[in-house]
């Protein structure tokens, strides 16, 4: 039985998926900079939000193994199908296909100075498993109060290595997601004590102003291409970025008319970032637009159609197998 769903949680992340796929196209530098300054980091911290604890090792191999099917294994079959993709198109040779697969599952992003062009979103689920493995890893060894600083030491340095040198299934960007994981986790035992509305007010309105703040002076963070300007004001950024677009979606979740179609994107993000990636945009049709707008509303109103076209048939499969 699936864990109970958190409205909000889900609308949040349909914010961040629907920017996601608007954002790889914009040109705009506004606009990209708003949504680079949370879209990614913002899936990781609701990771550690809605995390239960791991305090002991059979539990953590038990979703080891479980992450290791779902999230590293369906990397690795994504990366694999976007090379047969390429194949397809006649842009690889049968040859070429194989070494790029194997290319883009030992690095587990793309690497354009390698020529590692097969891995595309899928970095997300490479360092998924990785960040989660650390994070839960951690609270198995340690008390979780403690391991932020962990983490967050583990970031500092995992940035700098990565300002020189990138590391295979994406490394060096792990402990910088576990560390947004472990801020995800430590909002989420905040919300456990009690505190005034007047101090939540209080902290909404730093964060927001905050945000702002970095947005005006064009700061993001593009976890796949290593873009850490300033270090931990833009972690922060994302953190105040996160917290905003959530407090915006705990209103839209009252609002049953919004959080329906909201809730259903959300609630299959991962489905989303796989017909995203194999969508044959980049490979093929995305080359016959002139506008940055046009391609980035086509594509999304593409992969939005195609997945519902899937989950229609998901539901019915599903709803098959129940029946028999």
């Amino acid at each position: 039985m699936d864990k109970k769903r958190i409205a909000w949680v889900d609308v949040a992340k349909a914010i961040a998926i629907i920017g996601m796929i608007v954002g790889h196209e914009v040109t705009n530098n506004t606009l990209r900079i708003f949504i680079f300054s949370f879209h990614m980091p913002l899936f990781f911290i609701l990771s550690g939000y809605t995390s239960g604890p791991v305090q002991e090792w059979r539990k953590f191999w038990s979703k080891v193994k479980k992450s290791f099917v779902k999230v590293w294994l369906l990397a690795c079959l994504m990366v694999i199908l976007l090379g047969f993709e390429n194949f397809l198109v006649g842009k690889f040779s049968l040859v070429n296909m194989f070494f790029a697969d194997l290319q883009g599952i030992f690095w587990g992003s793309n690497v354009p100075w390698m020529k590692v062009q097969t891995v595309g979103i899928m970095w997300f689920l490479f360092v998924f498993f990785w960040a989660k493995l650390l994070f839960d890893g951690l609270q198995v060894i340690f008390s979780n109060k403690y391991n932020g600083m962990i983490l967050g030491i583990l970031a500092y340095f995992a940035v700098a290595i990565s300002q020189k040198q990138w590391l295979p299934q994406a490394l060096d960007i792990v402990p910088v997601a576990a560390f947004f994981m472990w801020i995800g986790s430590f909002i989420k035992r905040l919300e456990t004590d009690k505190i005034s509305n007047t101090s939540i007010a209080i902290s909404l309105a730093v964060f927001f102003c905050y945000w702002i703040l970095c947005l005006q002076n064009g700061m993001d963070i593009e976890m796949a291409t290593r873009h850490y300007p300033n270090f931990i004001i833009v972690i922060l950024e994302a953190v105040a970025g996160t917290i905003v677009v959530g407090c915006i979606s705990k209103g839209i979740a009252l609002k049953s008319y919004l959080v329906s179609p909201l809730q259903v994107i959300g609630k299959h993000t991962l489905a989303i970032m796989g017909i995203h990636h194999l969508d044959f945009y980049w490979i093929n049709w995305g080359n016959y637009f002139t506008s940055w707008e046009l391609a980035a509303l086509v594509r999304l109103v593409v992969d939005l159609l195609i997945f519902f076209v899937w989950l229609k048939i998901y539901i019915q499969a599903k709803s098959n197998r129940s029946g028999s």
